[in-house]
């Protein structure tokens, strides 16, 4: 998440939860920097952010916002490399 998450500042992230995220962070994991990095994702059917605190929270995200696939087109999806 550190390396593919966006950290947000305090204030974004009052913001954000008194109204909603800005649709260019929709579907994007943002870290509040300043509260030890608490990763949220940004729904984007609501722009709500939902904490992923513990890794059963995260998945329980998952299974609630997942969408299926088929392995046809997971098999289209290209492959890349962090760094």
């Amino acid at each position: 998440m550190r390396q593919l998450g966006l950290g947000i500042s305090e204030k974004d992230y009052t913001s954000f939860t008194k109204t909603k995220a800005p649709t260019r962070l929709a579907g994007r994991i943002v870290l509040r920097v300043k509260a030890h990095g608490e990763a949220y994702y940004v729904n984007p059917l609501d722009l709500k952010l939902y904490s992923l605190g513990r890794p059963a929270d995260a998945f329980a995200l998952m299974r609630k916002f997942g969408l299926g696939i088929t392995n046809a087109n997971l098999r289209m999806i290209g492959v890349g490399l962090l760094k």
